[in-house]
Order: C-alpha cells, then sequence, then structure tokens
C-alpha cells in the first residue's frame, strides 16, 4: 500500500543540500560489512521485521562495537517487539560507551517510566487561560459550559454570544458556530457532547439544539410552556450512551427524559426539585443533579426515584453544574468557587482562587461548570470574567514528550514519511496535534516541506486477529462461540479485516485479513483439536500481523481457561503486554470459564492492554466488542517531508531529529533513511 498517496505536500522551490559523507562514522577495509548489516537491518525495521533487525544490528555491532547508531536502533527494535529491559539495557550501554545526549538520555528515562509502569498524574495546577474578548473572530463571553470530544479537542458554550467556538488541543481556535440561518442559539447555558453529537439547552429560546462536532446544525424541538417536551428556562442536559436525553426544565422545577428527536419519556423531580440545573448521569444509571434552589445535589434512580442528597450549608450555597470523575465531584458553585466531593470518605474541599503563571492570586468569579480532558488537565469556565481556566498535572507540565518513530517510508524519495508515536509520561498517546506542532531536522536543517496525513479516515475500520485455543474443549463449545461472536462478526463492514490463527502445538494462520462470516466460522467448525496450545506465542503472532495496517487494531482470543504447560513458556504474559502497550492492540479474551489457574493472566493482560476479558455465556458482553475496539482509534501520526539532500545519491544515510509540541511540553527523537 503506498502511503504517499495519502499525503498533500505544501509547494516551494529552494536548493538542495549537497553533502560529501552520509550520516554514517567512517569505516575501516576491515569494518564494511558493519554498514552492510546495519543497512539490512534497518531494512527490516522499517518492515516491522523486528527479530530480523535486531540480529542485523547485533552482527553490525559485533564488527564494530563502538558504532552507536546501530546499538540505539537496536535498543529501538527491542522497545518495539516488547523486550523493555532489553532496549533500557542497550541505551544504557550507550550512556558507558560514549554518553548520551539530550534526546537519548530523555529516551532513557522515558523507557525507565514504562518499565516502572508508567508515571501517575499528579495534582493539578495552573496552566494557563482562554480569554475570550481576546480571540476576535471566536469571540466569546460569559462561557458556561465546556466539554473535550474523542479527539481531544475543545468546546466552549457561551451565553451572552450565544456560540460554542471549538479549539484544537494545543489551544488554537479552530471553529465558531451558533446554528444555521434563521436557527441561531440565543442563550445556551449548558451542552452534552457524545461521540460525533453535541446537544445544547438553550434558556432563553426555550429548546434544545443538536449540532455535529463539525459544527453542523442538526436539528432543534422543544417549545415554552409546562406540557410533556416543553420548557421554561432548561438548564442542565445530559446525553445517556444509549442514547437518551436528561434535561433540567428549571422554572418547571423538573427533569425530562426524551428521546433524542425531542419525544417525552419521563418527568423526574417534580415536587421535590427547586430550579434545577447542570446534572450528569453515572456508569450505574443514577442521576445527578445540580438542585440550585435547594442548595444541594440531588441523585435519582435511573427510574426516577430519589435516593439521597448531598448538601453542604457551610460550603455549598448556590450549585451551577458538576462533574462526576472516578469517585469526585466537581460541583460548579456560583458563589462558593469550585466544590470537590468525595464519595467514598465524605470529604469537602474548595477551589476558590488559585496562583497563576505570573504567581498572582486570582480568583474564580461565578465558575459555571468544569471538564477533564483524557490527560487528567481540567477545564473551568468562569462565567463572570469571561475566561476558561486551565489546570494540567504538575508532572505533565514539567516532563518531556515521548516520540516513538515506527517506521520510515521513502519508497517515492525524496518524498519521506515518518510513522510516529507521541505519548505524555503516563504512556497516553497523544491526540489530534496539528501539523505546525511538528518539526523535522534533516542534517540539523529544517525541512519546510512538512504535511501531516489524516488519520480519521482509517479509524472507521478495524484490523482484529481471531486466535483460537485449537483444543477439544474450544472445539466442543463451538455453538457458545459461534452465537458469542456472531454480533461481532455481523457488525463486520467491507473495509474491516479479520484473520484467524489456530494456537495448537503449532502456530498456523488458517485465514488472511477478510470480513466473511462464514469462512471464519467454517475454520473454527471443521479444526482438528490439539492436546495443547501455544497461546502466548499466537498472541504476539496476532499483534505482529498488525503492524501494517491503519486503524483501530486488536487481538480477540477464544480460550478454554484451562491451563497447558506451553502456553507462556516462550512468549510470556509481559512481554505481551510490552508489545500490546508498544503498538497500542488491545487484548480481548472470550472464555468458557472464570476459574482455573490461567484466568488471572488472561485478566491481567486484558486490563493491561485496554481489552476486556469476557466469560461466556455470560451477561452478554461480548456484544460490545466491534464498539470497543472501533473506540480505540488509531493515533499515530503520518509525517511527510521532502528531502533536500541530492536526490542522485543513492544508498546514502540522512539522520533526521523529529520534534513534537503538544501544549506547553515537547518531545523529540532521532531517526534516519537511507536513499534508494
Amino acid at each position: 500500500m503506498h502511503f504517499n498517496r495519502f499525503l498533500i505536500f505544501p509547494i516551494f522551490l529552494f536548493a538542495a543540500l549537497s553533502l560529501n559523507s552520509d550520516g554514517l562514522p567512517n569505516f575501516s577495509i576491515q569494518e564494511k560489512e558493519a554498514r552492510t548489516h546495519f543497512s539490512r537491518g534497518f531494512s527490516y525495521f522499517n518492515n516491522s521485521q523486528y527479530s530480523s533487525s535486531r540480529e542485523s544490528f547485533l552482527k553490525s555491532l559485533s564488527i564494530k562495537s563502538d558504532f552507536t547508531l546501530a546499538r540505539l536502533f537496536l535498543s529501538h527494535s527491542y522497545y518495539l517487539s516488547g523486550d523493555w529491559p532489553e532496549s533500557m539495557s542497550e541505551l544504557e550501554q550507550v550512556e558507558v560507551n560514549t554518553g548520551l545526549n539530550q534526546i537519548q538520555r530523555a529516551r532513557l528515562d522515558a523507557l525507565r517510566i514504562n518499565l516502572a509502569g508508567g508515571s501517575q498524574d499528579a495534582a493539578v495546577r495552573y496552566y494557563s487561560a482562554l480569554f475570550g474578548d481576546e480571540l476576535r473572530r471566536f469571540r466569546f463571553r460569559n462561557p458556561s459550559d465546556v466539554a473535550i470530544d474523542d479527539d481531544g479537542f475543545l468546546y466552549i458554550l457561551s451565553f451572552d454570544t450565544a456560540n460554542i467556538v471549538k479549539f484544537d488541543p494545543n489551544g488554537n481556535p479552530v471553529d465558531n458556530f451558533k446554528g444555521s440561518f434563521g436557527r441561531n442559539l440565543s442563550g445556551p447555558l449548558f451542552f452534552s457532547l457524545r461521540g460525533y453529537s453535541i446537544f445544547a439547552s438553550d434558556f432563553k429560546a426555550d429548546k434544545i439544539f443538536e449540532f455535529n462536532t463539525r459544527g453542523e446544525y442538526q436539528n432543534r424541538f422543544g417549545k415554552s410552556g409546562k406540557g410533556k417536551g416543553e420548557f421554561h428556562g432548561p438548564t442542565g442536559i445530559f446525553l445517556t450512551k444509549d442514547g437518551y436525553l436528561y434535561v433540567s426544565d428549571s422554572g418547571n422545577n423538573r427533569i425530562q427524559k426524551l428521546k433524542t428527536d425531542g419525544t417525552f419519556l419521563q418527568e423526574i423531580g417534580v415536587g421535590t426539585l427547586r430550579n434545577p440545573s447542570g446534572l450528569k448521569v453515572n456508569s450505574q444509571g443514577e442521576i445527578y443533579v445540580a438542585d440550585r434552589g435547594n442548595a444541594r445535589i440531588a441523585v435519582f434512580d435511573s427510574e426516577g426515584n430519589f435516593l439521597r442528597e448531598i448538601s453542604n450549608p457551610n460550603i455549598l450555597s448556590a450549585p451551577r453544574n458538576l462533574t462526576i470523575r472516578k469517585n469526585e465531584l466537581y460541583i460548579a458553585d456560583e458563589k462558593s468557587g469550585l466544590v470537590i466531593y468525595n464519595t467514598l470518605n465524605h470529604t469537602w474541599r474548595l477551589l476558590d482562587s488559585f496562583r497563576d503563571s505570573k504567581n498572582v492570586v486570582r480568583k474564580l468569579n461565578q465558575p459555571f461548570s468544569s471538564a477533564f480532558d483524557y490527560t487528567g488537565s481540567q477545564y473551568i469556565a468562569d462565567f463572570n470574567r469571561h475566561r476558561i481556566e486551565i489546570f494540567s498535572p504538575s508532572n505533565q507540565l514539567s516532563s518531556n514528550l515521548d516520540v516513538v518513530v515506527e517506521k520510515i517510508l521513502n519508497r517515492e524519495y525524496p518524498d519521506v514519511s515518518v510513522f510516529l508515536r507521541v505519548r505524555d509520561r503516563a504512556g497516553r498517546d497523544l491526540k489530534a496535534i496539528p501539523r505546525n506542532a511538528f518539526r523535522v531536522y534533516e542534517y540539523g536543517n529544517l525541512s519546510p516541506l512538512i504535511g501531516l496525513a489524516d488519520m480519521q479516515q482509517f479509524n472507521n475500520r478495524i484490523s482484529l486477529s481471531l486466535v483460537y485455543e485449537n483444543t477439544p474443549e474450544v472445539r466442543g463449545a463451538y455453538s457458545i462461540f459461534e452465537k458469542s461472536l456472531r454480533p461481532l462478526l455481523t457488525s463486520l463492514r467491507q473495509y474491516d479485516g479479520v484473520e484467524v490463527i489456530r494456537s495448537g502445538a503449532d502456530i498456523i494462520k488458517a485465514s488472511d485479513f477478510g470480513y466473511s462470516m462464514h469462512e471464519i466460522f467454517r475454520i473454527l467448525r471443521t479444526s482438528s483439536s490439539d492436546s495443547s496450545s501455544k497461546t502466548g506465542k499466537a498472541i504476539y503472532r496476532g499483534i505482529s500481523d498488525q503492524l501494517e495496517r491503519l486503524g483501530p487494531r486488536a487481538v480477540l482470543v477464544l480460550v478454554s481457561g484451562n491451563s497447558y504447560q506451553d502456553s507462556f513458556t516462550q512468549i510470556s504474559p509481559e512481554k505481551i503486554i510490552r508489545y500490546s502497550k508498544a503498538h497500542a492492540v488491545p487484548i480481548y479474551f472470550l472464555s468458557l470459564s472464570n476459574s482455573g489457574p490461567t484466568i488471572e493472566t488472561y485478566k491481567t493482560i486484558a486490563s493491561s492492554t485496554g481489552g476486556k476479558f469476557i466469560v461466556i455465556p455470560g451477561d452478554e458482553q461480548e456484544k460490545t466488542i466491534y464498539n470497543s475496539i472501533l473506540s480505540h482509534k488509531d493515533r499515530r501520526y503520518i509525517v511527510s517531508f521532502k528531502s533536500r539532500v541530492d536526490a542522485n545519491k543513492s544508498d546514502f544515510y540522512i539522520p533526521l531529529v523529529i520534534e513534537a509540541n503538544f501544549r506547553n511540553t515537547s518531545g523529540k527523537t532521532e531517526a534516519g533513511f537511507f536513499t534508494k
């Protein structure tokens, strides 16, 4: 597949660099073979053949032990194959031999943190602010709500300017929308974002507006009144994952449950609520309402029955909205500030002032809402100050990014494409970094010809390696597995792909990537069984087969739950987890048993890689596998540039440095490529 056809380059004219020697060291006559092995290892590396690349780099080092570049690529090959201790050891060897530069030192530090399980998010501290009056085309006043989508884009809803302003993850405004001709927002207070849908409550117009995350108007419904589906000052709004809307109808002192087209379903809290405002629904279906008139948080069950109240007359006086995060409620109180309540130990704390980046003490002035993004950064809508205050975990503000190159394609040299990941110190892939946040340095010179491929076009398809334990237990339970797999396989679309790997005494690839449910069932139904299963090796093979594919990727393993002597003797669970994390490939299990000596190993692999362990038959969690895999977006970046080195030079190694910037942190990595 020629990835370069997806890349668009701006056109510039410049003189090509003329160089006399490539970026490799000088080799004596006895050392020439070291260069050959390095070049061969580099080719294996770019084809994701890490075992072969390691072998070639080791041969190169056996001839020229001080060949630092070969050792660095050896370390990188170890990392991408899941051998993280070996990767760290090679970097430490470089440190002893020649010392590490700043980029290599940051990489060694990141490896040590990865081996320790990643850094945990520290307490947040002030990072920056977005000022609504300074943005001209993207101006907002009286911000009342904030939300972050799955790609890390920030959305700000504003009451006075009656608009929604969208920012990229680096804080740059990218869109400003308020409706369509004759159907504009009038005075919105809160909104709810899920997937690509945004529902906003228009307090002034007594209507609910629907947009998508591209800012396109979709629908509106509601009118003034007391009847079903009518409103008198709608405020809080929440869209549940099963597609229901809960709306705080403040003037009518009730919550309305609706379908997304406005169809009335249920009335909640009549006689209990007074001027209800923001609301949220937790994972158990409980409804938390900022009961502003009663200065409390009212909690209802999924049927609308009142359960309890959360109140504190010393600190909670005018709650506007709330956010649920882990075991804490973050309550935006107009008078007090941001109130945090711990639901486990029932403790309270208050954030009403803070020191900004200039060490000036500032007070929140009528906060209306707050939200967290996937990095743990917090956004507070300060209504009266027309600004969004941003707080981030302190360790993120002081740590380098971890930039990892997976491969470099130069089939169409001088056009070069670099596949890479950008992660924070917690090991999270950072999302939607814009093109202008990347830099490519070729021989130390900044390349002006940089492009960034849109990975979004690949994220609506999945690639799945289906591994099945080829044992009598699994073979005898074929009907159970068929029933459990059917929801997943019937969800497959034309661009999806599933391969089948048989895990027995040998590892056999039974089919290549396709989407035929009948062929998959035929393979599972007609296979003869073995007396053992090399499960670990089969999972490792499944991850390896995914490396050349684009879009969400996963491995699904069908197991009996029994223990087999060869299950993890060749490939350990630790190596599988590290290999999975290096390439962001989650691992799922469908198991006939929830007990047995290997079950805890399966559960650890699943939870550590972002997958799931599902017992069948059970509570039908298998019906969610397709959407779960689809949610694991491909977060790699394809950075492209046009080499300035004379294209007539062949087999010429060109060193690169790639830099990524995210908010106020940056990271660099060393790479390179051979001209053809």
